[in-house]
């Protein structure tokens, strides 16, 4: 009886490679944005990264989202070589982003609208860190931009976040 191993360490193993896997995958899309050029305003991303926590927060345990999510931000940042102002950016963004989803999905809102209200919510949560770091109203002149560009990246992580959910369901859900 040595292998003898009880249903819930399997589970809590299980859960645990879940959890690996999804914050590997947040890191790799995390290091791969960086690669690509901004899109349409200087500095601005598609945010593919949040389609990890998106998942796990739809999926109903908000304490894993949170983990992941600074797991993801904090390793992400530590393996792209970006620990500076960048690093504060992307942690306050990701913080304010699970924060909106979070409340939105509580309203009982659709993942789509869950995903948009994120991506709203990290551009508020990066201009409140670039507004400490640069002492200047001025930065605020770049809000709207940051709120139409976040329909159209909302809705873009949403539907990945669609395809992850599903998968994720495939992939972990005990047969």
């Amino acid at each position: 009886m040595l292998y003898n191993i009880s249903v819930k360490t399997n589970i809590n193993a299980a859960n645990t490679a879940r959890l690996g896997i999804l914050v590997s995958l947040g890191i790799v899309l995390h290091i791969l944005e960086g690669m690509l050029p901004s899109f349409f305003l200087p500095g601005a991303k598609l945010g593919l990264a949040n389609v990890v926590t998106l998942t796990i927060l739809w999926r109903g345990n908000w304490i894993e989202a949170i983990e992941v999510a600074i797991l993801r931000i904090v390793l992400g940042n530590i393996l792209s070589g970006n620990l500076g102002v960048g690093f504060f950016l992307s942690l306050g963004g990701g913080l304010a982003s699970l924060g909106g989803m979070f409340l939105s999905q509580k309203k009982g809102f659709s993942l789509l609208v869950v995903s948009i209200v994120g991506a709203l919510s990290h551009n508020l949560g990066q201009l409140a860190i670039a507004y400490f770091y640069m002492k200047s109203q001025s930065i605020f002149y770049y809000l709207p931009f940051l709120v139409l560009f976040s329909l159209p990246t909302g809705l873009l992580i949403g539907y990945l976040g669609k395809f992850l959910v599903r998968w994720e369901e495939k992939i972990f859900s005990p047969s």
